[in-house]
């Protein structure tokens, strides 16, 4: 694999997502990968980032664990992590709220660099 360069951005959902329910990030236009996910919600919540719906391919999996209103960052599964331009980013929760969920990511396609 040759070197690549990308800058990263954020997806951010700011908005309360309750717990058994979804938000979808529907077509972000462009084809990205997760590099990270941190969530902030209340203790033992479960959020789960998978392409398109529910049944899609899970990308990374949080369990908040030490406490309200903290930031953890997520596991992410590489191999799933690759969103095309025309996927949808499918966000759940389970067992407590989550406050907000922010998406840590890169182009899917960097600018190759010279490595000598």
């Amino acid at each position: 694999m040759s070197a690549q360069i990308s800058s990263l951005f954020t997806i951010d959902i700011v908005e309360t997502i309750a717990a058994g329910t979804a938000k979808t990030v529907t077509n972000p236009g462009r084809s990205f990968r997760i590099v990270q996910v941190l969530v902030t919600g209340l203790n033992n919540a479960v959020c789960v980032v998978k392409k398109n719906d529910n049944a899609g391919v899970q990308a990374s999996s949080t369990t908040l664990v030490t406490g309200d209103l903290n930031a953890f960052p997520s596991a992410i599964t590489a191999a799933n992590a690759t969103f095309a331009a025309t996927d949808n980013v499918y966000v759940s929760v389970a067992t407590a709220d989550v406050s907000r969920v922010s998406l840590i990511c890169e182009s899917a396609d960097g600018q190759a660099l010279t490595v000598a």
